[in-house]
């Protein structure tokens, strides 16, 4: 009997659990690469989602049998009820009906309906019990999605014979990263800004007509690291991509590689997982398993349920995945990034013998917290990885990115510091570059892209690319129109390596091919082919420093609006205005103990809102005034009426170590500043 009250349950939850949550994560396998999950918690995972809800179902109808027959069939009517009520919701989500009450309504029949049903008729018990079957169809379709993970392999046998085997490889892949946000007004690297970029151009060849070759993370690294056309379907696996830098060299030299994204290094290569070699991490699968709830509930309940669950906005499918692990990684650590080249820098001086080391660096991708002094900031309730319809917005957005690209800057300065001072310079064949950009422009998507918008394009698939020689004595710029594919033949030949292997790129080390379409693509399955040239990046460079200026240092990136001039200076005494009534600011205890030791919490983005009593007039600008200095800007009190909130980049050169004293003066039209005072 409670077997085949079993294969009910397993057949209700099949349909109103299981095979929402296992498709979605069928089609979206790159969240197990992104979690690093082991094939043996990947497995768990789906077998747990699978049998998890039928076996409490079974477990509780034995236990209410012990009270009797009555309790215990009123306990199995109820949990079929339960389990109907969540098909419910699927359903009405599967049949696009997101509306509360229609949604809620199609839950509250099918919970009403299929327990009547299953009461009164005994066809409807046996067809319930045969409608189990799906289970193992639902199970085969996850384990086939998911086969790449789930199977160990070490991948092909190498051919590969290394010619000049005193040449170590330092490959560097950013992530979100475009090249615009790196030039000056007349093109060439912002050397003011960006100091540490300007110094690896003067010391090797800046490829400025590069492109990537997909927009989605998950698809373009694995097109850099094995120089092949990305699949459209299945995910960033070693079964998916054999052929790649790391089945090339490994056995032939010592290999290590970082991927928080990508699996394509096999174990018996890289010595360690990035997040621990452990085959089992309880820690781990319990936040993968809370996750999946999330997700769940966003998958198949209405609105007003879903609000009140954490949202995975910008969390969760396809390029998602990687905000969702960077996200995590704060927990563990802002700087971990940072870490992982600074890592990969050491093991290179700290060891004689040649290697090939592969750090992808979730830099400057979102969140845009860190400061180019390496400091972390809050981050605003605004700033998110969608582009809005507001101006104010986007300049905020820009800002912190701004800050941020000025973080990887201080990591290119160390990297090329360290490697000079222990003398591995010039053997060292360098390569940085980026798996795609980001893009800015409202009401746009940030990375995806349908071709439309020539601008969006460049933004996203022009990206920064360095290569610096063995040996080279000179930096040279060359247009040569490259994509992210030729890197690992260049590397091949860089190294005088020989292999039978074919790869879809051509190398960049001696000569530039010629005669080629670069056929971008992206990962929904639109592609172009990329014909412009570098004054297209040049262009959308000129765009970004209308809305924040490319001139001066990286603490100018906080002087924006009317008032851009001044930031930085000392504001004297002005009268006491009566426009705002009280402001707040969320920060206000940060300023109390500033630490300008790395990796502690600065105020450098402060948030909060300004009650105003009366309406201002457009073109009314806030000023955050610290220690009697302009720090930044609020434009959101122009046009402001009774209360608005705020966002504010300030100069975090002066956060310096110690309290500080923050006020708020207001600005009009005609220059005129108030002062609003200390913060509530």
């Amino acid at each position: 009997m409670f077997r085949r009250h079993f294969l009910t349950y397993l057949s209700l939850s099949t349909m109103a659990i299981t095979q929402p949550l296992l498709e979605l994560y069928g089609k979206n396998v790159t969240i197990f690469s992104a979690a690093k999950l082991t094939s043996i918690e990947v497995a768990l995972f789906i077998g747990v989602a699978a049998f998890a809800p039928p076996i409490i179902c079974i477990f509780i109808d034995r236990f209410s049998a012990s009270f009797g027959p009555k309790v215990n069939e009123a306990a199995r009517l109820v949990m079929i009820a339960g389990l109907s009520f969540l098909l419910g919701f699927a359903v009405a989500r599967w049949i696009k009906i997101d509306g509360n009450i229609s949604s809620s309504s199609i839950a509250v029949a099918f919970g009403i309906a299929i327990p009547i049903s299953f009461d009164r008729s005994k066809a409807i018990r046996v067809w319930s019990r045969w409608l189990s079957v799906l289970s193992i169809a639902v199970v085969i379709s996850a384990v086939v999605a998911a086969w790449p993970v789930l199977i160990e392999t070490n991948g092909p046998t190498s051919d590969a014979v290394v010619g000049n085997k005193n040449v170590t490889v330092l490959q560097v892949i950013f992530d979100e990263f475009p090249l615009y946000s790196l030039l000056d007004s007349e093109g060439g690297i912002n050397a003011v800004r960006f100091p540490g970029f300007a110094e690896l151009a003067q010391d090797s060849t800046w490829y400025r007509n590069s492109v990537a070759e997909s927009n989605f993370t998950h698809q373009a690294v694995p097109a850099i690291l094995s120089s092949q056309i990305p699949k459209q379907s299945g995910g960033p696996f070693l079964a998916q991509y054999p052929k790649n830098i790391f089945t090339l060299f490994g056995g032939h030299t010592s290999v290590g590689g970082v991927e928080p994204v990508t699996s394509l290094c096999p174990h018996s290569v890289c010595a360690k997982r990035e997040q621990g070699d452990e085959v089992f991490d309880a820690d781990r699968v319990k936040t993968f398993f809370r996750d999946a709830m999330y997700v769940y509930g966003h998958r198949v309940f209405p609105q007003f349920i879903r609000k009140h669950i954490p949202s995975i906005e910008g969390t969760w499918g396809g390029f998602g995945v990687v905000a969702n692990q960077f996200r995590g990684q704060f927990a563990t650590g802002a700087l971990s990034q940072v870490d992982a080249v600074d890592q990969a820098v050491h093991t290179i001086t700290g060891d004689n013998s040649p290697q090939v080391q592969v750090v992808h660096a979730l830099l400057p991708h979102a969140p845009w917290r860190i400061t180019p002094d390496l400091r972390v900031d809050d981050l605003s309730a605004t700033i998110s990885t969608v582009n809005p319809d507001d101006d104010e917005v986007i300049r905020d957005m820009y800002q912190t990115f701004l800050y941020q690209v000025g973080a990887v800057d201080r990591v290119i300065q160390n990297l090329i510091h360290e490697l000079k001072a222990s003398g591995k310079w010039d053997s060292v064949l360098l390569v940085v570059t980026a798996d795609h950009g980001i893009s800015f422009v409202p009401t746009l998507p940030q990375r995806h892209t349908d071709f439309s918008d020539s601008g969006q394009v460049a933004d996203i698939y022009r990206i920064p690319t360095f290569i610096k020689y063995p040996k080279q004595t000179a930096g040279r710029t060359d247009d040569c129109a490259i994509s992210n594919l030729d890197l690992l033949p260049t590397i091949i030949e860089a190294t005088q390596t020989k292999t039978s292997w074919n790869f879809s790129g051509q190398s960049i080390a001696k000569t530039c091919p010629t005669g080629r379409v670069r056929h971008v693509i992206s990962a929904t399955g639109q592609s172009v082919d990329m014909s412009s040239a570098f004054e297209e990046a040049r262009s959308r460079a000129l765009h970004y420093s209308e809305i924040v200026s490319n001139t001066g240092p990286l603490t100018q990136v906080a002087a924006v609006g009317e008032s851009a001039a001044l930031v930085g200076s000392v504001i004297g005494k002005a009268p006491v205005g009566s426009q705002v009534a009280h402001w707040t600011l969320n920060q206000k205890d940060l300023f109390a103990g500033v630490s300008s030791q790395r990796g502690t919490r600065v105020p450098a983005l402060v948030t909060g809102t300004i009650t105003t009593t009366k309406p201002l007039e457009a073109g009314t600008e806030g000023i955050v005034v610290v220690d009697g200095i302009a720090a930044g800007v609020i434009g959101e009190l122009s046009g402001a009426r009774n209360t608005v909130g705020y966002t504010a980049v300030l100069d975090y050169s002066l956060l310096t170590a110690g309290s500080h004293t923050v006020q708020l003066y207001v600005r009009d039209i005609d220059g005129k500043l108030t002062s609003a005072g200390l913060p509530d």
